[in-house]
């Protein structure tokens, strides 16, 4: 039996504003800096990481996006940890939606986000990614990761639609619209996923912060 354990993080706040960022690539607000830089201390004093030569973790995944890849970079190269960018854990792409104020989005398309949020499976925002293809492509690269580096220690440091995916298929369950809408989670969250592998089968625990 193999444990592989995933940290996932969420990024800071960002510049900009309240908008509807997906694949908007903004960088970390002041605020958000300080969030994270919180973050990875609470991280480097808790007993959740402790990989092979006493480093805090074997590798940082980070989605390419500028608000997780620059200070996820950053952290590998300071401890020393093997870093890799995966743009198949980036945020949803909300297309014609993205970029946009959440305030000027109800304005103008209340109706359609309502029905978004209600059930985003048979909703897509224009020209959009279908919320099919977004779990999918996060399942596709979620299960790479793990069977490239099992038994190790990995940091994923990703967007808030990416982690909502992620706890929700270590829950098993399937198209439930308010993990997306109802579940809060602040910036700089931490959630850590246990995958035991007996050679079989993959068995998800969820931890929700560090011990």
């Amino acid at each position: 039996m193999q444990n592989t354990r995933v940290v996932l993080l969420r990024h800071g706040a960002c510049e900009g504003g309240n908008i509807l960022r997906g694949h908007r690539d903004v960088m970390l607000s002041f605020a958000g800096k300080e969030q994270l830089k919180l973050a990875f201390s609470t991280l480097l004093e808790s007993k959740t990481c402790l990989a092979a030569q006493n480093k805090i973790a074997d590798l940082v995944v980070s989605s390419p996006l500028l608000r997780c890849a620059v200070p996820a970079k950053a952290f590998a190269e300071q401890y020393d940890i093997d870093f890799v960018e995966q743009s198949a854990f980036m945020e949803l792409n909300f297309g014609a939606w993205d970029g946009h104020s959440f305030t000027t989005l109800y304005q103008q398309h209340g109706t359609e986000l309502d029905a978004y949020w209600a059930d985003p499976w048979r909703h897509t925002p224009p020209s959009g990614e279908t919320m099919q293809a977004f779990e999918d492509r996060i399942d596709t690269a979620w299960q790479s990761l793990i069977e490239q580096h099992r038994g190790k220690v990995i940091i994923l440091l990703t967007h808030g639609g990416v982690m909502r995916h992620l706890m929700a298929k270590s829950l098993g369950l399937k198209q439930c619209a308010g993990i997306y809408s109802a579940l809060k989670l602040p910036y700089a969250a931490t959630v850590v996923i246990d995958v035991l592998d007996d050679g079989q089968q993959q068995y998800l625990s969820l931890n929700w912060g560090l011990e």
